[in-house]
């Protein structure tokens, strides 16, 4: 598989995720996305719940890991510590996306049950895929300002990190928790798709300038 198909996979991870969001909702009429949390669609005993889980966390995760470990490599593409950690984490990341979905939260009369193993497993999983993502994404930016195919996106990249860390912190019991969760969850998801749009742009790009003619032959 090359970058530009992985590129597609990443895209494709988060179209994935909006839309059953969207479709699976629908099916609840008191599911209001301003107010409930995304994990509210997949938590234990509610309806089609493992549709969500595998629909909206496990297939985009595994999509995602795949993406991320692909974007670390291209973005520096020069063996180094940095680069091996990056990898790590933003795998890391997409897994404990999955995660999410392997271990559903449950609720207790709309609430969640911290006491549950599940619960608490799941609340590790969502701590640990944003926090190795924003690791993972700020090791990056050095490589992609010394990398002439990604200059210009390491500003960007720095910025949706720092947005995210806002909204995740700084919008909770400021918004519902819906709409706060929903808008750190789109810069996040605005990082991978920018990053991953430049995986498919790549490819024709890298062709283009193996046909070229070498002026000095």
């Amino acid at each position: 598989m090359n970058r530009r198909q992985i590129g597609f996979l990443g895209i494709g991870a988060w179209v994935l995720f909006w839309a059953a969001s969207v479709a699976l909702a629908a099916f609840r009429p008191s599911y209001s996305h301003v107010v409930n949390t995304i994990s509210e669609l997949g938590a234990v005993g509610t309806p089609h719940a493992t549709a969500w889980n595998v629909l909206g966390f496990i297939i985009p995760g595994a999509l995602l890991a795949i993406a991320g470990a692909t974007i670390a490599r291209t973005a520096n593409p020069e063996p180094s510590l940095s680069r091996a950690l990056a990898t790590a984490l933003l795998v890391l990341s997409g897994l404990a996306v999955a995660g999410q979905g392997v271990m559903p939260a449950e609720m207790i009369n709309g609430v969640a049950d911290v006491a549950s193993t599940s619960t608490r497993g799941h609340f590790v999983s969502s701590l640990i895929s944003g926090a190795a993502w924003a690791v993972g994404a700020l090791l990056l930016v050095g490589p992609m300002k010394r990398n002439p195919s990604w200059q210009g996106l390491h500003v960007l990249s720095a910025v949706l990190v720092v947005l995210t860390l806002v909204a995740s912190f700084a919008l909770r019991g400021t918004l519902p928790d819906g709409l706060a969760q929903r808008i750190g969850n789109a810069f996040f998801c605005a990082w991978f798709i920018l990053m991953s749009l430049k995986l498919v742009r790549l490819e024709p790009q890298v062709a283009e300038e193996r046909a070229a003619p070498d002026p000095g032959r």
